[in-house]
């Protein structure tokens, strides 16, 4: 088992909403000599993720959007982990808490999740480079614009 490193990081959404992103990251694991010499590791820069995240707050803002309209009522936080291959491309994308709350149709709090989750994963939240994976958690914060 990897050891992991915790960073969090504070962030606000500007929908009336504020978020957390806490980012997971393996400590590099050994490799070979051979392979490290000819292998610079590029290190996983948690400040990259999370500014690549909230470069993402319209597409995020559209889905809540969308899901207020069937329901206004639409609120609560919603924790969602993302697995970062070496890439830096989005490998998966997973519910870590749900905590939304609606006052009537209760299908909406799963559509927003699901469009949050479908769009994440197309995104890129590290530079390319042998980064050596990382999980970042990240908690979306929703309220009803006033």
């Amino acid at each position: 088992m990897k050891p992991i490193i915790v960073i969090v990081v504070g962030l606000a959404l500007t929908i009336g909403s504020a978020a957390d992103a806490k980012v997971k990251k393996p400590i590099q694991q050994e490799r070979d000599v051979e392979s490290a010499a000819s292998q610079e590791a590029v290190p996983f820069n948690p400040e990259d993720a999370a500014r690549q995240i909230r470069a993402r707050m319209g597409i995020v803002r559209a889905c809540y959007e969308r899901a207020s309209r069937i329901d206004p009522g639409l609120r609560g936080k919603l924790q969602l982990g993302f697995d970062i291959a070496d890439s830096g491309q989005v490998a998966a994308t997973q519910v870590e808490v749900n905590g939304l709350r609606v006052d009537a149709d209760l299908t909406v709090p799963a559509a927003l999740t699901s469009c949050i989750r479908t769009q994440a994963a197309s995104w890129r939240l590290s530079p390319e480079g042998p980064t050596g994976g990382a999980h970042v958690s990240y908690v979306f914060v929703f309220e009803a614009a006033h």
